[in-house]
């Protein structure tokens, strides 16, 4: 049976409006796993949406529901333009009552960092910088996923992986790594990440 016109109507309608609430959702998805603010390409990536003007259309009817939906949390854009979805400020005494464990020691940080400067880097020159506290510190280090280890010889060389870089907002690339982790620190950059994310709205 052929449809009418206005049947076609509504169903391009209707397809328009599925493809804006799955758009949303992947923003939604994007900045709430990264913890931190995004640009519009990071979310139009994220959305697969290439439309410019339909991105900041999305983004002002999602930052409407989430700002009038949530008490404490709220989709912002500052300077950028960036987007973050956060905790507002005057909940930030609430959330650090409650706040988790960090994810790493400041020494196992301490440890990472000089793997972002030296990578590809061995057990042996690490020792020999940070002591026999390596040992654990990288055993940490490969549990969680943030480096991987390489035979070579009688040695293992260490180096930062995706998950590393994805997790701290950081470039896959090693040398744009060393250059963003000296210009602000990763123990600075990991208590930041650390505190987005117990800002970020958490599963029911």
């Amino acid at each position: 049976m052929t449809s009418t016109p206005q049947e076609q109507v509504e169903g391009i309608e209707e397809a328009l409006v599925s493809l804006s609430k799955e758009a949303q959702a992947r923003i939604e998805v994007a900045l709430y796993a990264s913890g931190r603010p995004m640009s519009l390409d990071e979310l139009s990536k994220a959305a697969r949406i290439t439309s410019k003007r339909r991105l900041a259309e999305l983004l002002k009817d999602l930052s409407r529901k989430i700002n009038t939906t949530f008490s404490a949390i709220e989709l912002k854009e500052v300077e950028g333009p960036l987007y973050s979805l956060q905790l507002k400020p005057e909940f930030n005494s609430v959330a650090k009552r409650f706040a988790t464990k960090p994810l790493l020691s400041t020494a196992t940080l301490r440890t990472l960092s000089f793997i972002v400067y030296l990578q590809p880097v061995s057990t042996l020159e690490l020792v020999q910088r940070r002591g026999s506290q390596v040992y654990s510190h990288l055993k940490d280090l490969l549990e969680i996923g943030f480096v991987q280890a390489e035979k070579r010889g009688r040695s293992r060389v260490f180096n930062t992986t995706s998950n590393f870089a994805d997790y701290f907002g950081l470039s896959r690339d090693p040398e744009q790594q060393r250059k963003q982790v000296a210009k602000q620190g990763l123990v600075q950059k990991a208590q930041q990440v650390e505190t987005a994310i117990q800002a970020s709205p958490q599963p029911a």
